[in-house]
This record gives C-alpha cells, sequence and structure tokens, in this order.
C-alpha cells in the first residue's frame, strides 16, 4: 500500500457565512498507484467538520475506503501521557540529569521512580527519546483510497468548518442638517478556524441559514449608479444573498480582515422623536418623566440612492463638528434588510425634549372593566419646531373614548400620536380608555 501527501491546495474557495462557520472547497494534486494508496492531508482547519467532508477525483474513477480526522495533537500534556511508564531524563539549572520512569504528572510536577526511590520534582528541561507514536502537529485527514489508474489526480476536496465568521460594519456620515448621510458597509472577517486560506476565491453569504445543533460538541446585482464600485457582486441565492469578492485574497488564521462591500451617498435620512409612554393595563401603572428617543429613518430604495441587499450588522453614524472634526453620535444594529424596506436606527436620547406622563383619573366601572384618563406633556427646549410620536401600548380589549389631539391606531395594542410642539413651547395631549378584560 502506498502512503503519500497532499501537498498545499492549487485552489482554494472559501464560502463564509455570518454564523460562524464556513464552507472551504479545494483542489489538490496527489501522485498514486493502482490499488489501495493511504493519502495524508495535513493542513485542514482544526475545527473542520469531520462529517461534512466531500471528495471526489477529478481525474479518474477512485474510491474513497475510509476516512480519519487525526486531532491529537502535541502538547506537554499529551506527551507526558504517552510517556506514562515509561522511562525519561530530567535536567535541573545546573546541568545535573535524573532518570526514572514517569508515574504521573500534574501541572508542573512530575512523580518518577528509579533505583533511589520515588520522587516529586517540578519540569524543568525534561528529554525524551522520541516523540510518542499517534501524536501530530497538525490536524490531519486520513484517508484510504482504491484507484485503477495510476499517476497524479486531481482530488476536490470541500468540508465545513467553525471559526470562520463575517459581519458587516456600517459607518453613515450626516451632513450639518440631518438630512443626508453618506453611507458606507465594511466586511470583517475573522478566521479563528486553526488554517490559512491562501490565494482564496472569497465568498460571503447573508441570510439566516438553518442548521441542527449538535449537543455532544461545544440575488440581483449592485447598481453601477452607486458612488464607488463595489468589490463584491451580490445575487440572490436560495432565500439568502450571496457576495462573491471579484478578486481572490489571503485570510490567515488568527487574522481579522475588513473589505469594502459598497459606498453609497446622499442618501436622505429623516430624524424622528419618540415618546414611549409606556403600556396600559386594568391595573395602575408607573407614571413619571420618559425619555425621547431620537431614531433616523431611511428608505433602502434606488430612488433614496440605495436598493441594496443590507446584511444585519452595527451601524455607527458620525457628524462634523464647527470645526471639521468628525463626532461620534450614535450606534444601533440592524437586522438583515431586503431592498425597498424602511430602517431605523436609535440614536440614543434627546437632551432638550421632555415626556411627562401623569394618570389623571381611574374609574373602575365594574369588576372587569376601567376607564383611565392620561396627560402627556411635551417640553421642548431647542430653537426650532419638533414632531414627536407618542406611543401608548395597551392590553386588553379596550376603546378610545375621549382624545384632545387626532391618534392612528397602529395595531391591536398600540395608538399614536403625532404632536408638533413649538421651538422652546410645550404641548399638552389628553385621553381616556376603557379597558375590558
Amino acid at each position: 500500500m502506498t502512503v503519500c501527501v497532499a501537498e498545499n491546495s492549487e485552489s482554494t474557495e472559501l464560502t463564509i457565512y455570518n454564523q460562524n462557520f464556513g464552507v472551504v472547497k479545494q483542489v489538490r494534486s496527489i501522485d498514486l498507484d493502482k490499488g489501495l494508496n493511504t493519502v495524508l492531508i495535513h493542513d485542514v482547519a482544526q475545527y473542520i467538520d469531520a462529517t461534512s467532508v466531500c471528495i471526489k477525483d477529478l481525474t479518474a474513477l477512485t474510491s474513497v475506503l475510509e476516512q480519519n480526522y487525526l486531532y491529537d495533537l502535541v502538547s506537554k500534556e499529551k506527551i507526558y501521557q504517552k510517556y506514562i511508564g515509561k522511562e525519561i531524563t530530567l535536567q535541573d539549572n545546573d546541568g545535573n540529569t535524573m532518570k526514572g520512569v514517569l508515574l504521573s504528572y500534574s501541572g508542573d510536577q512530575l512523580i518518577i521512580e528509579n533505583d533511589a526511590g520515588v520522587h516529586i520534582v517540578k519540569t524543568e528541561q525534561v528529554s525524551l527519546p522520541e516523540l510518542p507514536e499517534g501524536l501530530i502537529t497538525k490536524p490531519t485527514l486520513k484517508w484510504l483510497l482504491e484507484t485503477e489508474e495510476e499517476g497524479t489526480h486531481e482530488i476536490q476536496l470541500s468540508y465545513m468548518t467553525s471559526g470562520l465568521n463575517w459581519v458587516a460594519d456600517y459607518v453613515a456620515v450626516i451632513n450639518e442638517d440631518d438630512s443626508k448621510v453618506d453611507l458606507t458597509c465594511w466586511v470583517t472577517i475573522t478566521n479563528s478556524s486553526g488554517a490559512s486560506y491562501k490565494n482564496a476565491r472569497l465568498k460571503l453569504i447573508a441570510g439566516d441559514v438553518h442548521r441542527v445543533t449538535d449537543v455532544s460538541r461545544e440575488y440581483e446585482y449592485l447598481e453601477e449608479a452607486k458612488s464607488a464600485p463595489s468589490q463584491f457582486e451580490e445575487e440572490t441565492f436560495f432565500e439568502y444573498h450571496l457576495y462573491t469578492l471579484q478578486r481572490r485574497t489571503d485570510i490567515d488564521n488568527n487574522q481579522q480582515k475588513q473589505v469594502t462591500l459598497f459606498e453609497v451617498s446622499n442618501v436622505a435620512v429623516t430624524k424622528e422623536y419618540v415618546f414611549d409612554s409606556g403600556s396600559v393595563y386594568y391595573y395602575r401603572e408607573r407614571e413619571g418623566y420618559n425619555k425621547i428617543k431620537v431614531m433616523l429613518a431611511l428608505e433602502n430604495t434606488e430612488k433614496n440612492n440605495m436598493g441594496i441587499p443590507l446584511p444585519k450588522g452595527k451601524i455607527r453614524v458620525y457628524k462634523k463638528d464647527s470645526e471639521g472634526q468628525l463626532q461620534f453620535i450614535g450606534e444601533d444594529l440592524i437586522e438583515h434588510t431586503p431592498k425597498d424596506e424602511k430602517i431605523r436606527i436609535y440614536m440614543g436620547d434627546a437632551f432638550d425634549i421632555v415626556g411627562e406622563k401623569k394618570q389623571t383619573e381611574y374609574d373602575r366601572i365594574s369588576d372587569r372593566v376601567v376607564e383611565i384618563t392620561y396627560q402627556v406633556s411635551l417640553r421642548n427646549h431647542k430653537n426650532e419646531e419638533v414632531t414627536i410620536a407618542v406611543i401608548q401600548r395597551i392590553w386588553g380589549d379596550w376603546k378610545m373614548l375621549e382624545s384632545s389631539h387626532e391618534w392612528r391606531k397602529e395595531d391591536a395594542w398600540t395608538a399614536v400620536w403625532y404632536v408638533e410642539v413649538q421651538e422652546d413651547g410645550e404641548a399638552t395631549i389628553t385621553y381616556k380608555i376603557r379597558i375590558e378584560w
């Protein structure tokens, strides 16, 4: 039987999912004899899922009779474990040596036995005759192949591995009047799979791919009208989106790499103020001051210089100060967002706008019916008029009996008022709700 080692891959394709795993596909040249051959492939990912390995001979018909994944890697503990019951040599800092049979080890202490007795010594310098059989320096796939054709074979290897991940990081710079942003999306790729991938063709999958948990173990194209040409070509792929880097790249182990996904300019945004006044139940709720949330909203449409499937990720927003220096003003997480949908970014809480809610009346009509009256005061200390969305969540079978301002029923449990508050002014709304349960 011939034993051969597959050299480094001739080509590598790497597909990374934003769920901390990836698919590696490589083509390797292997010299095989007719009949049985043992093939070793050393430089596979340390966190390979050995059950996912797929092998295909591109040259001739070859049968895979057996596959082993060898991962008993060399370490001090593994070497000591293999040498229990065998003779080792110790040397101290003064050059004195001691030979004996290793009985046990724990941390930096060894227990050895020789003609002079049993000794408990600290590990300083240990000499061993050879590396114990079965230990390897890197994870290795071992195949037993059978072929009828002797010569060089092109073998395609593909497998899944954990330790590969990518996230989208967005950087938005908003203009002086908070009406438009320039948006850049970076792809941040992290490789902790235990292998490096040289000159790889890189693809990224955006979407939530279902995977079965193993308890035993831990497209349309981007429009050319966008502000800058993209390094990635995007396409729909099944129910996900696939991004292919239009050049090859190196992704080394324990490396974090950033690549621009796209850049767009002059994207219109609107600033929204939201006063979430809480929820109404049939019992008394907490009153008092609530923060006014500041949101940025944008339409992901071609008309708005967007229309791009957006992978989930963190978006950071900056704005230039009076000296032209960029200052950070907020960040939020966005989910996978298809084109033609709206995105809302929570920026933080308004400093100069105050909201206060009071319950002014509470009448129990019967055992299962109450009528509650509220007053919401909105005070604007800014030097411009603002519109504030007042949100009231109501549980149970409810009805709005009275309201000082026009309101809208957003869904079965939510009432919303859009209230204009003059600069350095105040607005008050009152409303009465009947709740049955």
